[in-house]
């Protein structure tokens, strides 16, 4: 029995893992609200999941709604500085689902080093050194984006390295 999930069409998960290797754009993805919904849940639930190793539940689940809102609200308004608000469905549900890809990268790699290392080893060091890569690939995927979103190169790789930076950076430092 074939699921059927009217949002996903049998182009999206293509569309989703050309995405992954920089050959399709945003663009090629369904105007859909409901995909959007949905990748900005999966952002949340991964974004929580990822912090939660190193944080108490509930400012795990804080980061995650707030990573969204940044991510939500700093897109919104970067398109509306560029007039290109048609392009907001498409570009948010990219961006969710590429930031929700990173995070899913880094509780797999948390988990590979945590399984594979006893525990009076430096495993959580370990694994934040090892996080580096997926948040300069988290960038550059965030440029590919945004550069698709009519930026031009250098101001596409700013723009995303801004979101990295107060996503990764500044709300991961929140302590409670």
């Amino acid at each position: 029995m074939a699921l059927n999930i009217p949002f996903v069409t049998d182009e999206t998960p293509k569309t989703l893992l050309k995405m992954l290797n920089l050959e399709a754009s945003q663009l090629s993805l369904p105007e859909s609200q409901e995909l959007m919904k949905g990748a900005l849940g999966a952002y949340v639930v991964l974004q929580a999941g990822a912090q939660w190793f190193n944080k108490s539940l509930p400012v795990s689940i804080f980061y995650g709604v707030a990573s969204a809102a940044v991510l939500y609200a700093a897109t919104f308004y970067l398109l509306r500085f560029l007039k290109q608000e048609q392009k907001f469905v498409k570009t948010l549900s990219a961006m969710a689902i590429m930031g929700a890809a990173g995070a899913l990268a880094y509780i797999v790699l948390h988990i590979i080093v945590g399984i594979a290392l006893p525990p009076p080893l430096p495993t959580d060091r370990l694994a934040r050194f090892l996080l580096f890569p997926i948040i300069v690939w988290l960038a550059f995927m965030y440029a590919f984006l945004l550069r698709h979103v009519s930026l031009r190169p250098i101001p596409a790789f700013v723009t995303s390295a801004l979101y990295v930076l107060a996503i990764e950076v500044v709300l991961s430092a929140i302590k409670f």
